[in-house]
């Protein structure tokens, strides 16, 4: 706070912002240092600030959640509800909602969470069956290869999507 006073009391007395950056740098740090200063941009803004209020405090966050309203959080509940299969994204077009607004409602506020599921192949008796000929078939065309081969019927699945 103390360096915001100085900076907009020297633009008051000098009018440049140069002038004021290098002010500060003899007050508050080393002439030889460059990035010491507060900006152009950034000492504007407290000059702008000070004159438009009359303070060069640091305003309160005012902002207010208005995509994430309990309106719209019962919208995406009863549209989920109706049609739980539809997408994120065409429901976010029914409910003139970004998909990334429609994203955080079912994530934060509904606890949804992505799933996505993934059919994949059956294996019965009749493919165990095929798997157990293949393995004779090479018993016998390779007499030595059962000392050496060990087969299994397990696989290891990561979180990852990776198969072992």
């Amino acid at each position: 706070m103390q360096q915001r006073i100085f900076c907009v009391e020297q633009f008051v007395l000098s009018k440049l912002i140069v002038s004021v950056q290098l002010e500060f740098r003899r007050k508050f740090g080393d002439d030889r240092q460059r990035g010491a200063a507060p900006s152009r941009k950034i000492i504007s803004q407290w000059v702008r600030q000070w004159h438009e209020t009359g303070s060069i405090q640091v305003k309160a966050c005012t902002h207010r959640n208005t995509v994430r309203s309990p309106e719209n959080i019962q919208h995406v509940r009863i549209a989920l509800e109706r049609s739980p299969h539809r997408s994120v994204r065409r429901h976010s077009q029914l409910l003139n909602l970004s998909d990334r607004s429609v994203q955080r409602i079912l994530h934060l506020d509904l606890h949804f969470h992505p799933y996505k599921l993934q059919i994949i192949q059956e294996l019965t008796a009749v493919h165990k069956a095929l798997r157990v000929h293949c393995c004779q078939q090479m018993v016998h065309m390779h007499a030595n290869l059962g000392r050496f081969l060990i087969m299994s019927d397990e696989a290891i699945f990561s979180l990852s999507g990776s198969v072992n």
